[in-house]
């Protein structure tokens, strides 16, 4: 019997984590929808991109046990529910997820040695720091959150020697190929 695979794919913010993990839906991975307290944005959909809550709810979610992992990131809480990772890896699914560093790490520290799954990470380096500016404004990032953002990718770039994998994104189909032939 196969094993089902848990991807987390981590990179900087704009480094083209949630597009990969989009298109790996089309080779059988269930994109595992996290949880954000953050204001949508207007191109994303609740319940696909991300489940927007409130933060009330979300603290509920936490006091309830109903995240597998949860992080406070750039003044917003962000989360895995639990039953929507589970169910997909007791339906026999490889699942991926976008996380920081610290959600790799709690993923790994949960399904890293047990051997009804494999767990693997991969980490998306920026082409360029222009490249990744230029994606946040693309999809509508402020000055401040630009600037708050990128004066975090270098501990971020030096926090990839902790993944299985790292891969410059700098052609996505390349990527792709790259991360189905390391992971499958």
């Amino acid at each position: 019997m196969r094993i089902p695979r848990i991807l987390v794919i981590s990179s900087p913010s704009g480094g083209g984590k949630t597009t990969v993990a989009q298109i790996l839906k089309n080779f059988g991975f269930s994109h595992i929808t996290t949880a954000t307290t953050r204001e949508r944005r207007p191109y994303e959909r609740d319940g696909i991109d991300y489940h927007f809550v409130d933060v009330e709810t979300f603290k509920s979610w936490i006091r309830e046990g109903k995240l597998l992992e949860w992080a406070e990131i750039y003044g917003n809480y962000y989360g895995v529910p639990r039953e929507n990772l589970y169910m997909e890896l007791e339906r026999g699914r490889n699942v991926v997820l976008t996380l920081d560093i610290n959600g790799k790490r709690a993923l790994e520290g949960i399904f890293g040695g047990d051997n009804r799954y494999k767990f693997v990470s991969v980490f998306l380096l920026p082409p360029s720091i222009e490249e990744l500016e230029r994606r946040m404004r693309e999809r509508g990032e402020d000055e401040g959150t630009i600037k708050r953002r990128i004066a975090k990718v270098k501990e971020e770039i030096e926090n990839s020697k902790e993944y299985d994998f790292a891969v410059v994104n700098s052609d996505l189909n390349e990527t792709v190929k790259f991360i189905l032939c390391k992971v499958l």
